[in-house]
Formats: structure tokens, C-alpha cells, sequence
């Protein structure tokens, strides 16, 4: 399970998650930061684990260790003992549970850094460092106890370094429309997605791609014989970013692929699995990026229908939309590695702060 690590050679524990139900892109983007801080800093980051299965399959592939919690044993007490055998340096937290923020605090006084992926919960508080993208939720949010660095924006979006490659704009003679939900698709989108599609009257292509760990398999067979000819089925793709690039259109789950796709400037129709997800895609629709159509429980094939059929007819409106995603230059990772970097080597002096502000980088 994973490679072995000993107690003198782990220097940063990452605690994610990831599974069929969950998602997989925690994982994915962890993956991204950890092999910033291996192959461009030298460092050797683990990883701590409550699901078993596809993500542990990533992080695997990658070639980090894996420590996975043991059924017996209460979060908190287990990231305790890991950082007991093995000492780490930093504790990067990329999560959804109930661990406590006295735990975290316990460990950055310590002398541990710590560091938040995106948290909306109290443990940023007891983080030396917060990184989160610019979504409306964090202006609501109460910053008066949090005494470290935050930094929020564009310019921290945690993503794979092939999406920082700049590509030429697609030149299909026909529309290409590009269908991704995730890893999994725990709300069935995709399925919403291609009943609409058969609706739309213009001219266009697709390709659906299916992730690893997509769980409509049989839905979808009794769907697929009333498809046209021309939707292609694509699953486990090796080259997404490529896939994505040659693209005149992606509808999408709002999520890490949702800034994927504007890293490498597709313009995007955006469904959020949750009411979270659909506030935190108005960041990119407030930005001219693409269009959120909001919740699935509240999707309307009719106005996806409406959606894609504007867009496939206004080729001005997409390079709009394209021209829009300048702000995303994919390398997110290289920042936040650096960041965090520069943290473990400084003092352990946390810096007190009324309001995180945005942090620029040229």
C-alpha cells in the first residue's frame, strides 16, 4: 500500500481524501502541490488518507507514501500519531471533516506550519497559511481570529503544471462540444447534460468524457442507443488538457475541472452538484469566464438548451468568454509551494491580521 517512508524522510503530511462519492479532486490538486514540493524544492511529502480505492490508486501512480486511518482510530488522534513517528516539517490540510481547529492549533504550536486548502470551516484559524480562490463566500466569512497569512485569488488555484502550457485557440470546422463531470459524477450531470444536448438544432459535435470512478455506467448504456452519431464516448483520459484545448465549448461540474477549463481559456457552462459549488462558480461567471447555470436540483434542460445554442451561434460571445480567462495562468502550484516554502524556512512568528487580502503575483 503506497511506498515506504521512514521516520527521517517525510517532510510534509498532506490529510486529503477522495473516493467515488466524495470526488477526486482534493486528491488531484494535492497531487498537483506535491509534486511541485518534491521536483522543484526537494521535499517529501506524504500523504494521509480515510478512503481507499481510486485516490489512493493516484497518489500511488505518483509515487508518494500513503498512510491510510485505520478504522479504530479517531482523526485527530491518528494525524497525532503520524506526526509523532514522523516528525513532519509542514501539514498541509485539504478537507471536509469535523477535525477539530484546538488540533490543528496543538500542532502549529508545535513549531509545525500549517497550511488550509480552501477551507471554509474554523481551522483556518489555526493555520499559518490559507489559500482559497476568489468565490464570493470568503467576504462572508469571520477573519478576526485568524493570526496568519491568507492569500486569496486567481492566482491560487491549485492545478496540474500542464494547464500553465499556453495553446493555440481550437480550429474545428464544426463546434466541439466537451462534456466532463468529475471523476465520479455523484449527481449524474452528465446524463442531464446529453438528454439536453439532444435537443439543441445547430450544428455541433461532442465528446463525453467518463472519469475513472463514473458511477452511471448503467444508466448510461440504456441511454446511449437514442444518442446521435455524433457523441463520443471517451474514459479515463491519459490527455485532458489537450482534450480540453481543442474544445469550442465545455460544459462541466463545477470544481477543479471548472478551472482546468479556464487555465486553458474554453469557455465553460458550469452545474454545481451542491448550493456551494453553484455560489462558487459565480466567481467565474461574475468574471466573463463562463456561464453558471447554479444547482442540479434546480437544472432546467430548457435553459441549457437555450445556453448552448447562444453560444455555439455567437462565436464573438465565446472569444469574449476566452479573452476572459486570461486571469487564470495556471500555476497556482508553483506559487503555493513557494509560499509555503518560504514559511517553513521563516521564523514561527505568525503575523496578526484583522482580514485576509489578496495576495498578487507577476
Amino acid at each position: 500500500m503506497g511506498i515506504s517512508t521512514t521516520q527521517n524522510n517525510l517532510e510534509i503530511l498532506i490529510r486529503c481524501d477522495g473516493s467515488p462519492q466524495l470526488g477526486l479532486g482534493h486528491v488531484v490538486r494535492c497531487l498537483a502541490l506535491a509534486c511541485e514540493l518534491r521536483d522543484t524544492y526537494s521535499l517529501q511529502p506524504g500523504f494521509a488518507m480515510r478512503d481507499m480505492g481510486v485516490a489512493e490508486s493516484l497518489v500511488e501512480q505518483a509515487s508518494f507514501p500513503i498512510f491510510i486511518q485505520p478504522d479504530h482510530i479517531e482523526e485527530a488522534q491518528w494525524i497525532d500519531s503520524l506526526v509523532k513517528d514522523h516528525s513532519p516539517k509542514g501539514l498541509i490540510l485539504d478537507i471536509r471533516t469535523q477535525l477539530a481547529a484546538s488540533a490543528v492549533q496543538c500542532w502549529r504550536d508545535t513549531g509545525i506550519t500549517v497550511a488550509v486548502i480552501d477551507d471554509p470551516s474554523d481551522r483556518r484559524e489555526a493555520a499559518d497559511l490559507a489559500f482559497y480562490p476568489p468565490v464570493p463566500q470568503m467576504s462572508e466569512v469571520d477573519w478576526s481570529r485568524f493570526t496568519g497569512q491568507a492569500f486569496i485569488g486567481w492566482d491560487y488555484l491549485l492545478l496540474r503544471r500542464e494547464f500553465s502550457i499556453r495553446r493555440d485557440p481550437p480550429q474545428n470546422r464544426m463546434p466541439s462540444i466537451l462534456i466532463t463531470m468529475g471523476g465520479s459524477d455523484p449527481g449524474g450531470l452528465t446524463l442531464l447534460a446529453l438528454k439536453a444536448l439532444c435537443q439543441v438544432n445547430e450544428p455541433f459535435r461532442v465528446r463525453v468524457v467518463l472519469g475513472r470512478a463514473f458511477l452511471h455506467d448503467q444508466a448510461l448504456a440504456q441511454l446511449r442507443p437514442g444518442l446521435p452519431d455524433h457523441f463520443e464516448f471517451l474514459r479515463d483520459v491519459s490527455d485532458m488538457p489537450s482534450l480540453m484545448a481543442d474544445s469550442d465549448l465545455a460544459i462541466a461540474a463545477f470544481g477543479g475541472t471548472a478551472y482546468e477549463l479556464a487555465a486553458l481559456n474554453i469557455p465553460a457552462i458550469l452545474l454545481g452538484l451542491t448550493e456551494d459549488h453553484a455560489r462558487s462558480a459565480e466567481a467565474l461567471a461574475d468574471t466573463g469566464m463562463a456561464i453558471s447555470l447554479g444547482g442540479y436540483h434546480h437544472f432546467s434542460e430548457t435553459r441549457l438548451v437555450e445556453v448552448v445554442e447562444t453560444l455555439l451561434t455567437n462565436p464573438d460571445q465565446r472569444r469574449a468568454m476566452r479573452d476572459a480567462c486570461s486571469v487564470v495562468d495556471g500555476k497556482g502550484a508553483k506559487r503555493i509551494a513557494g509560499r509555503f516554502v518560504d514559511a517553513l524556512a521563516g521564523p514561527k512568528q505568525p503575523v496578526p491580521t484583522s482580514r485576509p487580502h489578496q495576495q498578487e503575483e507577476p
